[in-house]
């Protein structure tokens, strides 16, 4: 199962293709690239034993807590990307392609060269799904000026010319190119004269990149990446523009290197199959959207994406690493039903939720919690997907008749969800976000089926 791209996420770089893994264009009125770092712990660490906390227990002298509740506290599990059977690259090598006058050539490779020697930030990102270090990185510049319309089919075509084809021995005065091997992404740097469609969409419009494969021969797979060259994101420079993206799909291409044949991390849990509707499933999708995503590493120079982790997930601390943000907190919805959702993107999939009528309603719990004291009481709103990118309204929610509730780590709140429209497929997507003073506050998803 793959998903279409999508667009307009906040701060949104990634959703998939029915063919390839794309970036997806952000909302001009939404995204937010830079955010500060908010310090690093460790992604891995266990959560302790939760005690049992209740909405009428009573808030400590901090109030940043129930008096009693541990850290983080009971709440819904959230999801695991899981490995759909195909392999990862346990010893990834990168071709970095560029195209001669692109006066950003010194600057991307001196980014994917920071990446390959970071001693945090590559491992934080790809170490638990069995990828290591990054084995080679080579650079070419090619002398040549590719046409200024290319279909995803033509750059296949182009690649398989260059690796298998009567000009492959010319690089390096007659050196042949790296050849596929299962551990090798060529990462293609286009210029701004270039626009490439994917699936029915345009660079620049549609997506900022992509990632991709194609058998070559009998046996072997090229995995490539994509990366489109459009105007800098606001208050970004061309080349953080650049490695934001970059990033992203070099996480992706190593943990999921045959995502049109063997897919590997590229959706999450059967459970959670909603959480991949915004942007996608794979572990860069997975946090495209939510939190403080974009930063610049201390060893790596450049604007980079965190990614999904399973054990930050599982553990109750920010699920996108590394140097997620601390305290993290969150609003977690108790979905108590198995529903199926036939969904245009997804296709047929089962998920926790909850089923409500078109007029009716129901209460949903939600369990507050964070892993470490926070400042004060975060605030939570919820709205559907559709009216969050300027659709129609398809859920009314309200807490205790208010728009928006505060509570703390151990606290149960009563949400009233009214389904006023049915969305596609008879679903709608429950989006539940908790702030305290920040760009991009932590997400919850929810499905609601009619």
């Amino acid at each position: 199962m793959r998903t279409l791209c999508c667009l307009g996420l906040a701060a949104l770089v990634g959703c998939g293709g029915t063919a390839a893994k794309s970036e997806s264009k952000p909302d001009a009125g939404q995204v937010q690239l830079q955010f500060p770092d908010a310090g690093h712990r460790d992604a891995g660490q266990d959560a302790a034993t939760p005690k049992d906390a209740t909405h009428e227990a009573t808030a400590d002298a901090a109030g940043d807590s129930l008096a009693g509740a541990t850290y983080p506290a009971p709440h819904p599990p959230m999801p695991q990307v899981e490995n759909a059977g195909g392999p990862v690259m346990a010893t990834p090598k990168f071709v970095v392609i560029t195209f001669a006058g692109d006066t950003l050539i010194p600057s991307i490779e001196d980014f994917v060269e920071k990446v390959a020697a970071s001693k945090t930030y590559w491992s934080g990102t790809t170490a638990e799904y069995g990828v290591g270090a990054i084995a080679s990185v080579q650079n070419i510049t090619l002398d040549e000026t590719p046409a200024a319309s290319l279909q995803d089919s033509d750059v296949q075509a182009w690649l398989t010319q260059k690796l298998a084809g009567p000009d492959a021995g010319t690089l390096d005065g007659g050196a042949p190119w790296p050849k596929p091997d299962g551990e090798t992404v060529y990462m293609i740097y286009y210029p701004s004269s270039v626009t490439v469609t994917l699936d029915g969409g345009t660079s620049c419009s549609s997506f900022y990149g992509y990632h991709n494969d194609f058998m070559l021969g009998a046996s072997s797979y090229v995995t490539y990446s994509v990366v489109a060259r459009c105007p800098p994101f606001p208050d970004t420079s061309a080349i953080d523009s650049i490695s934001s993206i970059a990033s992203h799909e070099m996480i992706e291409a190593v943990t999921d290197p045959r995502v049109a044949d063997d897919p590997a991390y590229y959706q999450p849990d059967t459970a959670h199959l909603a959480w991949a509707v915004p942007a996608g499933g794979e572990l860069g999708d997975m946090c495209a959207g939510y939190g403080n995503v974009f930063y610049t590493p201390t060893d790596v120079p450049y604007l980079v994406q965190r990614s999904w982790s399973n054990k930050a997930a599982a553990a109750g601390h920010d699920p996108c690493q590394p140097d997620g943000a601390m305290p993290y907190f969150n609003a977690a919805a108790v979905l108590t039903q198995t529903l199926k959702v036939n969904d245009p993107m997804l296709g047929m999939y089962t998920n926790v939720g909850v089923n409500i009528p078109v007029g009716s309603s129901a209460t949903i719990d939600l369990d507050l919690y964070s892993d470490a004291p926070t400042s004060g009481p975060f605030t939570v709103t919820a709205s559907d997907l559709s009216s969050l990118f300027g659709g129609p309204t398809q859920l009314d929610v309200t807490f205790g008749g208010q728009p928006m509730a505060t509570g703390v780590n151990g606290q149960k709140i009563p949400m009233t969800v009214k389904v006023v429209a049915a969305g596609s497929g008879n679903a709608e997507i429950l989006w539940i976000q908790s702030s305290l003073g920040m760009a991009n506050p932590p997400v919850w998803i929810g499905l609601i089926t009619n």
